[in-house]
């Protein structure tokens, strides 16, 4: 597989676990786990990688990932607080959608 490829792969893959928000953040067909969260998150360091490789600014993309794969397990160990993830982005300023 190129790097041009394996780049649009794993962008399509992270973009679709965001693709339910303000649901959640998935992984496969589920909810993430805190330790899915942290494998996602680690995901977007290799898409850096490549986009910085390729010369491809995603930077918008990737910070909006990042928010979401550090703060949903917050979410997670708290939810009885919160009710819903849509409930914890209102509370923490959390965004629905990244700029392209």
């Amino acid at each position: 597989m190129s790097k041009h490829e394996e780049f649009n792969k794993l962008y399509q893959y992270l973009d679709y676990t965001l693709h339910e928000l303000p649901a959640g953040v998935l992984y496969d067909a589920n909810g993430a786990s805190e330790s899915q969260c942290v494998e996602l998150m680690k995901a977007t360091y290799q898409l850096e990688e490549l986009a910085n490789q390729l010369g491809e600014d995603i930077d918008n993309f990737l910070t909006f990932c990042r928010w979401h794969y550090e703060r949903y397990p917050h979410y997670l160990s708290r939810q009885r607080h919160f009710v819903t993830y849509d409930h914890y982005l209102d509370k923490y300023g959390g965004l629905l959608k990244h700029e392209t």
